[in-house]
């Protein structure tokens, strides 16, 4: 039977390009492999530690908060666990008991997946869809513009729209903001309103007109049955709504002649 011995244990551990963390019974440190080593190096500087190599002899427990440090001692193996290090290093963690013979217990070793790149890239998608959700249009009157609302609406999503619209507003002077909720077929409960009219209260106070358009069946049986109030002139179509700004603002739409 092929046994490994300590020398080729500790070759093996280096060998797997994983990154993992032996410690003892009182959670020290005792034994980190070169791929943690690697990880330890970025991590180090946050806490006074420029060569990873002094983590050895660290508390295991320094990775963990309260919580996890209770896991630790009293939960069940193996443990699963998402953390995050001062506010930039992600990571998916397992920790498990080791025992020797017999079932004895001799320590803890803890595998490290490093997600922050990935985290990241996530975060940098979500900053990207949030500048592409709900895009303010300009139309062809100047004082004018055109937010299609389109999938389902929530509070997070409305928070969005409220700071990019009056942003807009502030900046470009506008007089009307035409909500078009063509693309919006969910209900409308009163959380989700008493956000929206928030944008519409906030809107108002800056002098800027709030039209709403498109209202699906629905969304305004909803609306109805809530008992939610829509402060604002609504119409079926963008066509009827853009017509009522034209004749708000002295324009018409005339035909040029032949």
């Amino acid at each position: 039977m092929f046994n490994l011995g300590a020398l080729e244990t500790h070759q093996l551990l280096n060998k797997i390009n994983e990154n993992i963390l032996i410690a003892d019974q009182e959670y020290k440190i005792v034994f980190i492999n070169d791929s943690a080593l690697k990880l330890l190096a970025k991590i180090g500087p946050y806490v006074g530690i420029n060569d990873p190599e002094d983590f050895v002899g660290r508390d295991l427990g320094e990775f963990h908060g309260s919580r996890q440090q209770k896991i630790l001692a009293e939960g069940k193996f193996p443990h699963f666990a998402s953390i995050t290090l001062f506010n930039k290093f992600s990571a998916e963690i397992m920790v498990d008991r080791l025992t020797i013979h017999e079932g004895k217990e001799s320590g803890f070793i803890l595998t490290w997946k490093d997600v922050t790149e990935f985290e990241e890239a996530l975060e940098e998608n979500r900053k990207q869809l949030q500048v592409l959700d709900m895009p303010v249009i300009p139309l062809s009157v100047d004082s004018a513009v055109l937010v299609p609302v389109m999938g389902k609406l929530t509070e997070d999503r409305l928070a969005l729209l409220g700071d990019k619209i009056l942003s807009h507003s502030a900046r470009q002077g506008n007089q009307f903001v035409i909500f078009d909720f063509t693309g919006v077929s969910d209900e409308l409960d009163a959380a989700i309103a008493f956000r929206l009219q928030q944008v519409i209260n906030s809107l108002k106070l800056m002098g800027v007109q709030s039209i709403y358009v498109g209202i699906r069946p629905e969304m305004a049986k909803s609306i109805v049955l809530n008992g939610l109030h829509v402060n604002v002139p609504t119409f079926n179509t963008f066509v009827h709504g853009i017509r009522y700004v034209w004749k708000e603002t002295g324009f018409e739409l005339v035909k040029i002649k032949d």
